[in-house]
């Protein structure tokens, strides 16, 4: 099987050679006339047949067909091909590399509970399923709408997922086209071109994949991205049936494949900026997630409780760095002694290390992490003065 998919790429590539054979589309569709071979049609229709009896909510047959790395492969082959029909731009290593770390925060070898790093491809785990990665990967490569997984492969750089064939290409007579789908083209070229427009086309079309960047990635690098998860989020946990605001803090501060703090910087620079007198609804939310650092989350409320996700120095660095905005904001927007404005009747930094010193003790310890206002905040007046009228 591996020697006919390898013949399959050799035919995929040389369809390139005469431009005038080419019947190029707009980046919407990619479309590729395919030379009247039949050793690369039969291999096709042998791959659709196959695939009729893998099985679905609506399909059930008698003797079902698993998917497999050969299935994987030969989707993977003609995504490659019509990515670069439709004028993807397949980039550097050392810029790809970059890439990776960047969106995905993982390495070409990062290998966790919901990353692999083998076979030629990195597996991103989309459904932990019962826990156990040994599960995680022996059904990898089913269908995306049962694993939500997605792969990148490192050698040819770019994004994929699991496909059957027939989405993939379009049969006429003894020949065939190839015919990506939309967003897996908007989702290269938007990722790894930085294409703007296809940007604009996933954030209406593609939106909970663009909130998966966010929320299972660590991706915080583009504000319309951030605001969009932000919103969405904070209006589905502020539900009345929810009233779980707090949860809305557990994306800003994550464990990332090594399990190491990772601060959203680009979401909490959204939150500075569109924060306001009338309008403290973010900053209240991250406030509420500080105290669960120090509490038992008795009604589950958090995908892992983060009393016993972060050690003390971890939550000492995640305070300073909520308090660097929510200080700053609560002393120019709730004047002292004020009952008007904002919810909290003391900012989150105070309340924290009133009840927890050590907290200000490690913060003044690590140089209060290169946080200048909050530097400014905890040694000045208005700090002392709100421990003062607490006295």
């Amino acid at each position: 099987m591996k020697l006919v998919i390898f013949n399959l790429l050799l035919i995929l590539a040389s369809c390139n050679g005469d431009p005038k054979k080419e019947t190029p589309k707009n980046n919407d569709s990619v479309t590729m006339e395919m030379a009247e071979k039949s050793i690369d049609i039969e291999i096709i229709k042998s791959f659709i047949e196959k695939q009729k009896n893998v099985e679905t909510e609506e399909n059930e047959p008698e003797q079902p067909y698993t998917l497999s790395k050969n299935d994987f492969d030969i989707s993977r082959n003609i995504v490659a091909t019509g990515l670069k029909n439709s004028g993807y731009k397949f980039i550097s290593g050392e810029e790809f590399s970059k890439k990776l770390f960047d969106i995905f925060k993982i390495t070409r070898n990062s290998d966790c509970g919901m990353v692999s790093s083998a076979n030629d491809q990195i597996t991103l785990f989309g459904n932990a399923m019962d826990g156990l990665k040994s599960t995680r990967t022996k059904n990898q490569y089913d269908l995306y709408s049962d694993t939500q997984n997605l792969f990148i492969v490192p050698d040819e750089k770019f994004l994929t997922q699991t496909f059957l064939v027939k989405d993939l290409v379009k049969i006429n007579g003894n020949s065939f086209i190839i015919d990506l789908p939309q967003f897996i083209t908007a989702r290269n070229k938007y990722l790894f071109n930085d294409s703007k427009t296809d940007l604009t086309w996933l954030l209406l079309n593609d939106k909970e994949f663009i909130k998966r960047l966010v929320t299972d990635f660590g991706y915080d690098k583009e504000e319309k991205i951030n605001q969009l998860v932000l919103e969405d989020l904070y209006t589905q946990y502020a539900d009345p049936q929810n009233n779980i605001t707090e949860k809305t803090g557990e994306i800003f501060f994550i464990k990332n494949c090594e399990r190491k703090l990772q601060i959203q910087q680009g979401l909490l620079n959204y939150v500075a900026q569109h924060t306001t007198k009338d309008n403290d609804r973010l900053i209240y939310a991250l406030g509420n997630y500080l105290d669960y650092l120090f509490k038992e989350d008795k009604d589950d409320i958090f995908t892992e409780s983060p009393a016993t996700k972060f050690t003390v120095e971890e939550k000492a660095k995640i305070v300073a760095f909520v308090a660097n905005i929510e200080s700053p904001a609560f002393y120019k927007f709730k004047p002292m002694n004020s009952s008007t404005a904002w919810h909290n009747a003391g900012t989150s930094l105070y309340n924290i290390t009133a009840a927890h010193p050590e907290i200000l003790k490690i913060i003044k310890k690590n140089k209060y992490y290169g946080l200048n206002p909050l530097k400014e905040i905890i040694e000045g007046v208005q700090f002392e003065e709100e421990g003062a009228g607490n006295l």
